[in-house]
């Protein structure tokens, strides 16, 4: 153990003299650092201006990195053609997270998973020959043409070039049929592109791979979700949090951190049905809810995790056809930050968790030591800093999913004695059910010695005249703080009446418990003054700590969220957002003067122990959305495709006899969209054949992904629409034109790709139909026709929105979802629609928005209908597909439609097409829904420049 522990201390190793590690964390130029991480998709949410809230948002909430994949997709609708520009500007994205003052982890891939199609393989690679993520020419050709165009990107914006980027994550989650090689080939590519920061891995569990050896990256980590992904049971709990990450560590990587680089911050949530499936994010926000980070986290502290990056801290809209069949278009994932980009309980104490780690800096580099407590039921680990000898005890249920309020004292040992604390006879330590508590003892902060808190801290500051600690527990529970003065006695100046104080040994004890609100203790001693604000658990979290300068915070209690601050001369400025009527407490430097919110002057009233109290009127507009029922409707038929007059003839002829895939079809010609070149959204295909009399019946299997359905129609007539694989179906002799030509029209409404998470190639699950068989006709009998998405298919139209924006609906393709589209000589008709529309159907209205200045008022499309009516539809505004609605299906029902995609202040379009799985259907209520208003410095959000119609674009 000794030698051991001699070799970590010389092999603190580091690629680059900007982020160095040791066994404890990183350094970065030379100061520690805990890495506090969340994760956000710039592919999410296309509006770049919103980037930056979200970014600020993070920042406040005491994230101080953002972890970012880049999808090879959404960069790449062909081969060879890469697009770095406008809602794919990654520059730009890298560039407002460093501006904001975060850190980047880059994570390019090549293979992502994310709950995306393919993984986030573009859809150009489905049709390789060669295995995916293995070491092979065909596949390391493609590999390589994407890294050398989106690494000279990443290889300028890192940090040794001044820039965010402190690491580069290698593959992702390759956990099963590894080839090193593969991984090394990777990892020499990356270096030869000029990246020098520290190379990662997530392993997909603790399972060692690319540890060491061939492939092997600088930085090893693990991801972790432990309360798993069934949000219809958000009470469920393992009986324990994990508790073999600290020795897999000393096994397996002793001289680096430990790092985890997933962890859950929510989780997804899939398509449901009457009887199962997903029951919405809200359920899955109750699952992974505050008190889940609460234990889970802490308990990762506990093992000595210091590099810890929450999947997801703001999770978007898994827009277009970008979803693998999994999940639907909402990627909320129950984040501390919603869909909607809205605080959550769960934010709130992520902020005094991570204010707490960037405060109290010995929490970044800790040893493990024994500790006991009073109560069994209660786990207790303790952790000192060797070099401050700071230790830390954090304590939690033995069986983590206890609902059971314990009482215990815990026996500490630090260089200030031996102690049982709390040390008030009858006072105990409370941990509710489900709860955790990091205590912490002999620290120095400011001019204070702490012995220990029972109570946790939220951060500290330093005055003029005093040091300021905030220290928070749930309201009724007992807390006891012991402060050492070797050089004279202190005693209390201010406090509340149920606060008793002992000052013996130089040690000055404090006895309170834990209010409603927040609540002062004034300290006085021969040197500087303490200021302890207690505060029950609901205050505390509306307290905030900005940063006005390195190391240096002011104190402000009451904003729904407070963006930053800063100092000039003796003003202090506050930037922020309120969601109603607050009042404010101030605690900054006595040479302050005036303090602005949103720079408006704020009204100031002292307090006797030295602080500001102030008062900001909430929101007051008036903000009313446009009623859609009373708006004027234009309708249109969309299906022309199921008639045997249809003009085929420009589409592409399906002839393919063989195939790439490794799912065969049973019949031939291939009916893959992909194999064509159609790789996103709804599928046409359209088979010619003559009729004889031995036709009897029609037996169809489809590949759609879950979620998917497809319906088949003959000469015009609507045959069936079926959720599930396979349908046969008997002809009708009267349907058939038994001396001339007979058209089988097929739509395929697809989910997306299924992803390859155990490289075995599973993206490749075809889209479209394996089997198609008329009974009596030979199998060479019918003439096939294909069209789907983006007209062009992989050489998009609309190279704005991108190739996930347009299936192969005749809608879409002919840009009736579009602003511009000349629909005057459509029929106008009412939403609801009380008229059932045999075949598809289209909506389009339009609408204004005048959302007041500095207003942020997130907005969405909400349809309500039975559920007993078998319907798909397709929701844009503005020419974005924001919304895939599966009315049978759900859960999802509420849309979010981003700022600067939707027009906040100017004309807007909305366009539906309506695909019903039965003969025929019709459209229920759709609406406009504010998720909230806030008074906000967020700033204005720019209008994403996208194209409206242009028939030349469009046949």
């Amino acid at each position: 153990f000794f030698f051991a522990n001699v070799v970590l201390s010389l092999t603190a190793t580091n690629t680059t003299s900007k982020v160095t590690w040791d066994k404890y964390s990183l350094l970065i130029n030379g100061e520690r650092k805990f890495i506090f991480s969340g994760e956000f998709h710039y592919f999410r949410l296309p509006s770049p201006d919103l980037w930056r809230d979200i970014f600020q948002k993070m920042k406040a909430l005491g994230f101080n990195t953002v972890s970012l994949y880049f999808s090879w997709a959404y960069h790449s609708s062909m081969q060879d053609d890469y697009d770095f520009e406008g809602i794919r500007d990654i520059e730009q994205c890298l560039r407002m997270a460093q501006e904001v003052g975060l850190y980047v982890i880059a994570r390019p891939g090549p293979y992502i998973n994310a709950e995306v199609d393919n993984g986030g393989f573009p859809g150009w690679l489905v049709n390789m020959k060669s295995k995916a993520r293995q070491n092979n020419e065909e596949y390391e050709a493609n590999w390589k043409e994407y890294f050398s165009a989106i690494n000279p990107y990443i290889e300028k914006q890192q940090i040794d070039q001044g820039g965010p980027i402190i690491l580069y994550q290698i593959e992702n989650e390759y956990t099963y049929n590894v080839d090193a090689n593969y991984m090394q080939a990777l990892e020499e590519k990356v270096r030869a592109d000029g990246i020098v920061v520290p190379t990662i891995f997530n392993d997909a569990a603790t399972l060692r791979n690319f540890a060491n050896g061939k492939g092997s990256v600088n930085i090893y980590g693990f991801d972790s979700y432990p309360v798993g992904f069934d949000c219809s049971n958000p009470d469920s709990w393992p009986l324990k949090t994990p508790k073999i990450f600290r020795l897999f560590h000393q096994v397996t990587n002793p001289s680096e951190p430990l790092a985890i680089y997933e962890f859950q911050g929510g989780a997804f949530d899939p398509w449901s049905t009457i009887c199962s499936g997903g029951p919405g994010y809200g359920s899955c926000r109750q699952l992974v809810n505050e008190r889940f980070a609460k234990v889970f986290y802490k308990n990762n502290y506990a093992h000595g995790a210091t590099i810890h990056n929450l999947y997801m801290a703001y999770g978007g809209t898994t827009w277009g056809d970008m979803a693998e069949p999994t999940v639907y278009t909402s990627y909320d994932y129950g984040a501390s930050i919603s869909e909607p980009r809205m605080m959550t309980a769960k934010a709130y104490e992520v902020k005094l968790q991570a204010t707490f780690i960037s405060t109290v800096k010995p929490f970044t580099s800790t040893d493990h030591c024994t500790s006991l407590s009073t109560n069994l039921a209660i786990l207790v680990d303790s952790l000192q800093d060797p070099n401050t000898k700071t230790q830390f005890y954090i304590a939690q249920h033995l069986i983590a999913s206890s609902l059971s309020v314990s009482n215990f004292n815990i026996f500490i040992s630090t260089e200030d004695g031996r102690y049982s604390i709390p040390a008030k006879k009858g006072t105990y330590l409370t941990l509710d059910g489900r709860d955790a508590k990091i205590i912490t003892a002999y620290y120095d902060f400011g001019s204070q010695h702490l012995v220990y808190s029972t109570s946790e801290i939220f951060t500290h500051i330093v005055q003029d005249s005093r040091d300021v600690l905030l220290v928070y527990a749930y309201e009724g529970h007992a807390g006891e703080i012991a402060l050492k003065y070797p050089s004279g006695s202190a005693n209390l100046t201010c406090s509340s009446s149920d606060v008793s104080s002992d000052y013996n040994n130089n040690v000055l004890q404090v006895n309170y418990h834990h209010p409603d609100g927040t609540n002062p203790i004034c300290v006085s001693s021969p040197g500087k003054d303490l200021l302890i604000l207690v505060a029950g658990y609901e205050s505390a979290t509306k307290w905030w700590a900005p940063e006005i300068a390195p190391d240096e915070r002011v104190l402000i209690s009451g904003p729904y969220l407070v963006r930053n601050a800063s100092v000039k001369g003796s003003t202090l400025s506050f930037y922020g957002d309120i969601d109603q009527d607050t009042s404010l407490e101030i605690v900054a430097s006595e040479s302050i003067k005036a303090i602005t919110w949103n720079d408006q002057a704020l009204q100031l009233r002292s307090t006797s122990y030295g602080t500001w109290t102030s008062f900001i009127p909430g929101p007051s507009a008036d903000i009313t959305l446009p009623d859609l029922s009373k708006l004027g409707w234009k309708f249109s038929n969309a299906s022309p495709e199921t008639q045997l007059s249809f003009d085929d003839s420009k589409w592409m002829d399906a002839n393919h006899t063989i195939t790439n895939s490794p799912y065969k079809p049973t019949t031939y010609p291939v009916l893959y969209g992909d194999e064509y070149g159609y790789h996103y959204g709804s599928l046409w295909f359209r088979g010619t054949f003559d009729a004889t009399d031995s036709v009897t019946n029609i037996m169809i299997t489809a590949s759609t992904g879950t979620g998917g359905a497809w319906i088949a129609w003959l000469n015009g007539e609507y045959l069936g629409g079926e959720t599930t694989a396979t349908g046969t179906f008997a002809i009708d002799k009267a349907l058939l034109n038994a001396d001339g030509k007979n058209v089988l029209a097929l739509l395929a409404w697809t989910t997306g790709h299924e992803e390859d998470g155990a490289a075995d190639d599973t993206y490749k699950q075809p889209r479209g139909f394996t089997d198609v068989s008329l009974i009596g006709l030979k199998p060479d009998g019918i003439q096939w026709k294909v069209q789907g998405c983006n007209l062009n298919g992989e050489d998009i139209v609309d190279k704005v929105r991108g190739p996930y924006n347009e299936g192969g609906l005749y809608g879409e393709r002919m840009g009736w979802h579009l602003p511009g589209y000349p629909d005057s000589q459509w029929n106008s008709v009412s939403v609801p629609d009380d008229r059932n529309r045999t075949g598809l159907s289209w909506y389009r209205t339009t609408f204004n928005l005048d959302i007041p200045e500095n207003y942020d008022v997130p907005i969405g499309v909400r349809f309500e209908d039975n559920i007993s009516k078998r319907y798909r539809a397709v929701l844009f505004v503005n020419g974005w597909k924001l919304g895939k609605y599966a009315n049978d299906l759900g859960p999802q029902r509420l849309f979010y439609i981003p700022e600067g995609i939707l027009n906040h202040n100017g004309l807007n379009t909305l366009s539906i097409g309506v695909v019903p799985l039965d003969n025929s259907t019709s459209i229920g209520k759709v609406s406009l829904e504010a998720y909230g208003t806030l008074l906000s410095s967020k700033g204005a959000t720019t209008l994403v420049n996208s194209p409206n119609y242009d028939p030349a674009t469009r046949f």
